[in-house]
């Protein structure tokens, strides 16, 4: 069996990146192949902690894994890098003595250590237990009734960081952060949060223009220098990328049509695109940069995979610009309006059709571990199910490169 991996991030009150938890099964489907979660468990932490790296998965932020039962009372967590894992203790109603003094010796060991609200509500029956505890995980709900509000003044009362599941939604988000929550976990951050009403910030409108015009399928080579030259801060980070270790080449690249002879127009294109959509998400977490990136990358591989090479910069588009509605605030069809993606492309973003849109919907699948619907799509499309773990990985890896050469080149 195939072994499958995918992380999806856990923010702050400020949309930082708190950590990633880990999503990891055995083989494509949505039930554990053994129906046993000490093997998914296991997946989990061979994938993520011996397979991949830490660092490939989470780079320097914490590492949140499932733990059932029987995997904390026999000491296997023991084994994991303390400074990097945050445990969470999956016990379901087995909240007894035995797990509790496991869970002690792990905080001696400086685990951190979660727990689902639902294996606690008895509060008298688990007492050893949530000494232990750093993190409560409660499921959000836009309203909490009287009990709900008694527990969350309980967990802060006792210095407990409480963190709120299934947030999908950026009006989610801040209830939760009105109704005290410290972490938060769900798909809100790719979210648009739309207001109509309010123009779109001058910076970004030239960002949105020039991508109008980078798109354009009748440019030229002059045209195309003479478009990426309109904006100073695109053309110096643009030089700056193609003269950076990732594209290894062999000569100092100085000027756009340099540039343009040595890469290529559509590879120039397909860097001018992402440096503007990063210049674009400057007010945005983080993360929305980072996962639009993953999938983009994620796109473009698949579509290699099926012989699609001649189409991998559209493919390459489709996957980063399939967040642009969050970025910008617009809904999605407003803003393709605004800029020249091919019909294909724009096709797949509205409605999910055709192979392009066949090849989005499986890395989005992925991407949420959705393992059983990703099979589906890999099937129709012929892929490999083994090739994708490694396509992932080196998606994120990818992905946070470039994310960090932007940090740096905006703070040189």
């Amino acid at each position: 069996m195939d072994n499958l991996v995918a992380r999806q991030p856990i923010f702050d009150k400020d949309l930082n990146v708190f950590g990633y938890e880990i999503v990891s099964r055995s083989g494509l489907t949505n039930s554990y192949v053994s129906g046993d979660e000490n093997h998914a468990s296991l997946s989990a932490i061979r994938n993520a902690f011996l397979l991949l790296g830490t660092k490939m998965v989470a780079g320097r932020k914490k590492i949140f894994l499932d733990l059932p039962r029987a995997l904390i009372v026999d000491g296997v967590a023991l084994t994991l890098p303390s400074e990097t894992t945050v445990i969470n203790i999956v016990v379901g109603g087995e909240a007894d003595d035995t797990v509790a003094s496991a869970c002690s010796a792990l905080k001696e060991a400086h685990f951190s250590l979660s727990l689902e609200e639902d294996s606690c509500l008895d509060v008298a029956a688990c007492q050893n237990l949530l000494g232990c505890v750093d993190i409560i995980r409660k499921p959000f709900k836009s309203v909490m009734d009287t009990n709900d509000s008694a527990r969350m003044r309980r967990y802060r009362d006792s210095g407990k960081v409480v963190l709120a599941e299934g947030v999908e939604t950026r009006e989610d988000f801040e209830v939760a952060r009105m109704q005290g929550y410290d972490l938060f976990l769900g798909g809100f951050f790719s979210k648009p949060s739309v207001i109509r009403s309010r123009e779109i910030p001058g910076n970004k409108l030239n960002c949105l223009q020039l991508l109008r015009e980078v798109n354009r399928t009748e440019l030229d080579f002059a045209e195309l220098e003479k478009t990426i030259k309109q904006d100073t801060s695109l053309c110096y980070t643009l030089l700056n990328y193609v003269n950076s270790a990732y594209f290894g080449l062999d000569e100092s690249i100085g000027s756009i049509r340099h540039a343009l002879v040595l890469l290529g127009e559509k590879e120039v294109r397909k860097w001018a695109n992402l440096i503007l959509f990063t210049f674009m998400g400057f007010d945005k977490p983080s993360e929305l940069i980072v996962a639009s990136l993953i999938r983009a990358r994620l796109c473009e591989t698949l579509g290699i995979e099926i012989g699609m090479e001649d189409r991998a910069s559209e493919l390459f588009l489709m996957g980063m610009f399939s967040m642009f509605d969050a970025l910008m605030g617009r809904p999605m069809a407003e803003i393709l309006d605004a800029i020249h993606l091919s019909r294909e492309v724009e096709k797949a973003l509205l409605y999910g059709s055709d192979v392009y849109g066949r090849i989005f919907q499986a890395v989005v699948s992925y991407e949420i571990g959705n393992w059983g619907d990703f099979a589906q799509h890999a099937e129709a499309l012929g892929i490999e199910e083994a090739v994708a773990p490694d396509l992932y990985l080196q998606a994120v890896e990818w992905a946070e490169t470039v994310s960090s050469q932007r940090a740096n080149l905006a703070a040189s």
